[in-house]
């Protein structure tokens, strides 16, 4: 073997190790950043949930007023339209 045919052997061999190296920083940085995003995932979610509670609570109290102003609304028309008849004729 010729001492050409060495270094073009070591340097291939050299090649191939950093290509080998490469190959594992760039599996370690994908599983490190796939864990960053599942871990963003995750507290994306939970604020999500939180903001989730936070509205259908406000809902639960917009629907609970909107009813309420339906059901004045009612007694008032009544009042207004035939209550106060049926009140006097219920009185007399």
């Amino acid at each position: 073997m010729s001492e050409s045919e060495v270094n073009l052997f070591e340097y291939v061999d050299r090649l191939r190790r950093e290509s080998k190296e490469e190959h594992i920083r760039l599996h370690e940085r994908i599983s490190d950043m796939k864990d960053e995003l599942l871990n963003e995932i995750k507290e994306m979610r939970k604020e999500q949930q939180e903001i989730n509670l936070r509205m259908d609570d406000r809902v639960t109290k917009l629907e609970r007023w909107k009813w309420s102003i339906v059901g004045g609304a009612i007694v008032v028309g009544f009042i207004l339209a035939d209550g106060i008849n049926m009140i006097q004729k219920i009185i007399s």
